[in-house]
């Protein structure tokens, strides 16, 4: 059982920033959920990925300079997207054209979607694992409706 007071509300420090979730807004953000859903999907259909993601400056205060979103794929998968890509544990993928064509062009795609600069990439799972361990808020999900 919960006891009295257990959900009253914290007083509000006016000097302290308060944390958000994103710093994008609505309904720029709720665009790129919507867009991102598309994309989950293209990805999905009966292979094993690690996720889409937003991550950056954009979780992390308000004057961001661009959206972040990372497509993490499992390293198998990312080697058989991208075969004349190189090693996964280099970043030599990013002079791979068809890496940049899918990059640039699925960015583009979402800025005009969204109205935001969007900065999209594919990155190998075990890559994105080591070298970023800021916050990633998952993006493009559907949730199974009740029966």
């Amino acid at each position: 059982m919960f006891a009295p007071g257990d959900f009253a509300s914290k007083p509000i420090d006016p000097l302290k920033p308060r944390r958000k979730g994103n710093y994008i807004g609505a309904p720029a953000v709720f665009a790129l959920e919507m867009a991102c859903q598309q994309i989950c999907e293209a990805y999905t259909s009966g292979q094993h990925y690690a996720g889409l993601y937003l991550v950056g400056s954009c979780l992390e205060r308000p004057n961001w300079r661009d959206v972040d979103v990372r497509l993490i794929m499992d390293d198998a998968q990312f080697t058989r997207e991208f075969p004349d890509a190189g090693p996964v544990d280099h970043g030599r993928w990013e002079f791979d054209p068809k890496w940049l064509l899918l990059t640039i062009s699925i960015s583009a795609h979402l800025s005009k979607l969204t109205g935001l600069p969007i900065d999209f990439q594919f990155q190998p799972q075990s890559h994105a694992n080591a070298r970023h361990h800021g916050r990633r808020n998952a993006l493009g999900m559907h949730f199974a409706k009740g029966t």
